[in-house]
C-alpha cells in the first residue's frame, strides 16, 4: 500500500492545529493576575499537572527519535526511561519541600534566597539556554517530517507551527498550556497506540512474528554492561549519566517547576510528580516496541523503504505510505500535538524565569499584576520568534533522540550541583558555587573536546566538579550564618522557617 499526504490528510492536520489554537486561546483572560497568567491561580490538581509533566517532555523528538533509535538498534536506551523512577523520590522528598515552603515563581528564587543574588542570575541564564535549545529543536522535528513529506518548504512548516503556539500561549498563560498538553496527550497517545497495532497486524504471524523477529535480530536487547566509557548505552551511562540528567531536569528545570508550584499543595505537587514517572515509563516502553515492530515489518517488506530519507523519519514515513490517509493525517497531527504540548510549555518557562528573575528582579522592583501580565505576554511573543528562528539551525545536532540530552549534558549537571550545593550543604557561599559552576561547564567542555566520552558522563562530570569545587572555596573565609539558612538546607529546622506569603 503506498499513499501519499493527501487532501484527506491536510484537512485533519489543519483540523487539529486550529483546534488548539482556539482551546488554548479560550483561556484568554483580559484582568488575569500574575499569579493566573503564570501559575494558573496555584490551584491546578495533580492529574492535568502529572499529564502536562510528560508532555512537556515528550515531543516529537521522543514520539519519533525513539522508535528512530530502537528501529537502528535495540531497547538498550530505554534503561533510562526506567531510572526516571529512581529519580522521582528524589525531586518529591528533597526538592519539592524548599519549593512549596515559598511561594516562588521560579526556583532560581530559591538560589537567591539561599546565596545571593548573581548565583540566581547565572541559574536561571544556565536554564535560558538550555530550555531555549530544547524549544528550537521541538519546533524543527515535526517541521521537518511536514517538509519532507510534503514538499513544502521547511521554513514555512517552522513558522506556522511556531505562530500557532506561541498565539495560544501568549493569550491563555499556564491554564492554556497545561489543559492544551492534556488534550494534545490524549491525541499522541491515541496515534502512537494507533501505529503500533497497525504495524503488528501488517507483520506476518502479528504479535507471534514480531516477538520471533524481534528477539532473533537482537532487537529486544536491553543490558550493556560494557565499562568503555565512549558507549553510548552502557548501563553505567545510562544510570549515571541519565539519571543525573533527569535529576536535573525535573529538579532545577523551570519547565517542570512551574508545574510544581501551579499545584494547590506540597501534597499535590509530589503526587503529580510520582504518576508523572509512572506515565513515563510505560509510554517510553511502547515507543520503543513501537521502533521495534516498524523494524520487524520492513524485514517482511524491504522495498517499502524506496524513498525513506533517513532514519529519523522512519514512523512518520510508515504512517503516510501504509495507512489510509485519514489516519496518516492523525498520526502526523499527534506529532504536531507532541511538539507544541513541549512548545508551549518551554516558551511559558523561559517567560517566566526572563519576567520574573530578570525584568522583576532588576528593573521593575514592584509592578502591578496587570503590568507583569502583559510583560509576560510581550515575552512570550517574544522568545516565541526567538525559538522558530533557532529551530530553522536546529537539524545540527545530529539524531533526534538525543538531541536535547546533548545540549542538556553540558550545562545540566553544573546546574543541579548548584542547587544541591545549597539544599545539602551549609557551608557553600555564593561566590564559590558560582566558581564551582564555572569550572564545571569548563571541565564538561575540555572532556567533550579532547574525548570521545558518551556525553551521559558530561552531566555527572559537571556535577561532581561544580559540588566539589563549589565546596572547598567555600571553605575559606568565614562560614555562612546558620540562622540566615533556616528552611534552606535540608535539615537545618525546616519546619521553624517562616512562611513567606504571595
Amino acid at each position: 500500500m503506498q499513499h501519499s499526504f493527501t487532501l484527506a490528510s491536510w484537512i485533519v492536520l489543519a483540523v487539529y492545529i486550529l483546534t488548539v489554537g482556539i482551546v488554548g486561546s479560550l483561556f484568554y483572560r483580559k484582568k488575569s493576575s500574575a499569579s493566573d497568567y503564570f501559575l494558573g491561580g496555584r490551584a491546578m490538581g495533580f492529574i492535568p499537572v502529572a499529564i502536562s509533566l510528560v508532555a512537556a517532555d515528550m515531543s516529537a523528538i521522543s514520539y519519533m527519535g525513539i522508535p528512530a533509535w530502537s528501529f537502528g538498534h535495540n531497547l538498550e536506551l530505554f534503561l533510562q526511561t526506567v531510572v526516571f523512577l529512581m529519580v522521582v523520590p528524589v525531586v518529591m522528598y528533597l526538592f519539592l519541600p524548599f519549593y512549596s515552603r515559598f511561594k516562588f515563581y521560579t526556583g532560581y528564587e530559591y538560589l537567591e534566597r539561599r546565596f545571593d543574588l548573581k548565583t540566581r542570575l547565572l541559574g536561571s541564564a544556565l536554564f535560558l539556554l538550555t530550555r531555549g535549545g530544547h524549544v528550537a529543536i521541538v519546533i524543527y522535528a515535526p517541521s521537518m517530517v511536514l517538509s519532507l513529506l510534503t514538499g513544502v518548504p521547511l521554513t514555512a512548516c517552522v513558522v506556522v507551527m511556531g505562530t500557532i503556539t506561541t498565539l495560544y500561549t501568549t493569550l491563555g498563560g499556564m491554564k492554556a498550556v497545561i489543559w492544551t498538553d492534556v488534550l494534545q496527550f490524549s491525541i499522541l497517545m491515541s496515534g502512537v497506540i494507533m501505529v503500533f497495532w497497525l504495524s503488528l497486524s501488517r507483520i506476518p504471524g502479528h504479535i507471534h512474528g514480531f516477538i520471533h523477529v524481534a528477539a532473533a535480530s537482537g532487537r529486544f536487547h536491553m543490558f550493556n554492561f560494557t565499562t568503555n566509557p565512549n558507549d553510548l548505552t552502557s548501563v553505567w551511562a545510562m544510570i549515571l549519566g541519565g539519571g543525573t540528567l533527569i535529576l536535573s531536569t525535573m529538579g532545577t528545570d523551570q519547565a517542570y517547576l512551574q508545574r510544581y508550584f501551579a499545584t494547590r499543595s506540597l501534597r499535590e505537587g509530589r503526587k503529580s510528580v510520582l504518576l508523572d514517572g509512572l506515565i513515563v515509563v510505560p509510554v517510553g516502553l511502547l515507543l520503543f516496541l513501537l521502533g521495534t515492530a516498524l523494524f520487524v515489518f520492513y524485514q517482511f517488506n524491504p522495498s517499502h523503504l524506496e524513498g525513506l530519507p533517513n532514519v529519523d523519519v522512519i514512523l512518520p514515513f510508515f504512517v503516510v505510505h501504509e495507512l489510509p490517509a485519514v489516519l496518516s493525517g492523525f498520526v502526523i497531527a499527534s506529532i504536531f500535538a507532541a511538539s507544541m504540548a513541549v512548545m508551549s510549555a518551554g516558551i511559558n518557562s523561559l517567560t517566566t524565569v526572563t519576567a520574573v528573575d530578570f525584568y522583576q528582579r532588576l528593573l521593575q522592583k514592584d509592578p502591578s499584576g496587570p503590568h507583569m501580565v502583559l510583560v509576560g505576554r510581550l515575552g512570550t511573543v517574544g522568545w516565541g520568534v526567538a525559538a522558530t528562528i533557532g529551530a530553522l539551525f536546529a537539524g545540527r545536532l545530529g539524531p533526534l533522540t538525543n538531541a536535547f540530552n546533548k545540549i542538556n549534558s553540558y550545562l545540566g549537571g553544573p546546574i543541579l550541583g548548584i542547587f544541591l550545593l545549597g539544599m545539602l550543604t551549609r557551608r557553600a557561599k555564593g561566590t564559590p558555587t558560582v566558581w564551582g559552576a564555572v569550572v564545571g561547564v569548563l571541565s564538561v567542555a575540555l572532556i567533550g573536546w579532547k574525548t570521545d566520552f558518551s556525553f551521559y558522563y558530561f552531566s555527572v562530570i559537571g556535577l561532581v566538579v561544580t559540588f566539589v569545587v563549589g565546596y572547598l572555596l567555600s571553605l575559606i573565609g568565614p562560614a555562612p550564618d546558620s540562622e540566615k539558612l533556616r528552611g534552606l538546607v535540608h535539615g537545618l529546622n525546616l519546619l521553624e522557617a517562616p512562611i513567606v506569603k504571595e
